[in-house]
């Protein structure tokens, strides 16, 4: 029974065969579709799990690589902040020093103009102790101390108390001939009288000949060392005409000279660096007394604070200048100390130490017995 006819196997043996040629897959016993269901509900966990871990492990990625993004760029934001609040805090207080220097160079202008000289020389050598290069504060100080110094000056320049008699045209001819005399101040005294008697005689003819007398008379002053009365009498003559280029150079000599003497005493430093090239070029004859005094009382302040090669360097400037045999030993030290500190310290030697030589039985050498 348990053995199939003939025609039953020919049959089956058909029906596979079509099910092969045609690609569909025998239909599968109650016993096969069991045994594959068991199987997927075996794997469908370790599928499930494989793929939750897949997934979950991108995602800690990305957590973590937009952690570090946020934490750099809070880094970043922090630091740019501050130094914003630095910069715009260093730049606030600039802006107070530099309104506060306009300010005070403004009153000092306005001081000048209201014949306040010295609270105007106050102001300004304030404002050079603080920004030296300060643009116009240096000529105003010279402005400063020179209308200072001549308003206790007698002026020479004025008219006798006496009126001249003579008539204009006289005057004229006494000041030409004071001028060819090189008599700057009788020429100026004839001027002005000539001005008072008749305004309107030769005018052109009278302020040539008075710009050559306070021209004259200005670089005379200066050349004597009457810096403060020399610019003076040029400031005047500018008025009536431009200045040449020599009087602008000694105009220019006097200022300098002015302003460097202003510094004796406060501002060593400043004073040998002004009075430095007037001495180079002569401009009068105590330039380089005067720089050779400053150049060597800085050099004792870098002395007294340790510099000593820069401290020698003036000393020697100093007396370059102006010699000083009383203090050429002094000078000769501080150069024999400055070299001194430049030199390297000596290489210590290191000392010798024989080896000792092995003898045949193992022992060290020796020139023992």
């Amino acid at each position: 029974m348990g053995i199939l006819p003939p025609a039953e196997d020919e049959r089956q043996e058909t029906s596979l065969l079509q099910h092969a040629r045609w690609g569909i897959m025998p239909r599968m016993s109650d016993r096969d579709q069991l045994d594959v269901s068991q199987e997927d509900t075996q794997s469908t966990p370790s599928l499930e799990n494989a793929s939750e871990a897949h997934r979950t492990r991108p995602q800690r990625r990305r957590f973590l690589i937009a952690f570090l993004i946020y934490l750099t760029a809070l880094v970043i934001v922090g630091t740019l902040a501050y130094f914003r609040g630095r910069n715009l805090n260093t730049e606030s207080q600039d802006a107070a020093v530099t309104e506060a220097l306009f300010e005070q160079f403004e009153l000092g202008v306005a001081d000048l103009e209201a014949g306040r000289f010295e609270l105007a020389r106050q102001r300004f050598e304030a404002i050079i102790s603080y920004d030296p290069s300060y643009p116009g504060a240096e000529d105003m100080l010279v402005e400063a101390l020179v209308f200072s110094n001549v308003s206790t000056i007698t002026p020479t320049n004025l008219p006798t108390s006496t009126p001249d008699p003579s008539p204009p045209d006289q005057l004229l001819i006494q000041a030409e001939t004071a001028i060819t005399d090189s008599d700057w101040d009788t020429a100026i005294n004839k001027l002005l009288a000539l001005r008072a008697k008749d305004p309107e005689f030769e005018p052109t003819r009278v302020d040539g000949l008075m710009y050559i007398a306070l021209r004259n008379l200005g670089m005379a002053l200066i050349s004597q060392g009457s810096m403060e009365e020399g610019l003076y009498n040029l400031s005047l003559a500018a008025r009536f005409g431009p200045l040449d280029r020599d009087a602008l150079f000694r105009e220019t000599l006097a200022s300098q000279y002015v302003l460097a003497n202003s510094y004796i005493g406060l501002n060593w430093f400043r004073a040998a660096e002004l009075f430095g090239p007037l001495c180079e070029q002569g401009a009068t004859l105590d330039s380089c007394p005067k720089y050779g005094d400053a150049a060597w009382r800085y050099g004792e302040q870098l002395w007294d604070a340790g510099d000593i090669c820069a401290a020698a360097e003036y000393f020697t400037a100093s007396l370059a200048a102006w010699p000083n045999p009383d203090l050429d030993k002094e000078a000769e030290d501080a150069v024999e100390e400055c070299e001194e500190s430049r030199r390297p310290p000596p290489t210590a030697t290191p000392e010798f130490t024989p080896t000792p030589t092995p003898t045949p039985d193992g022992g060290g050498g020796g020139n023992g017995g």
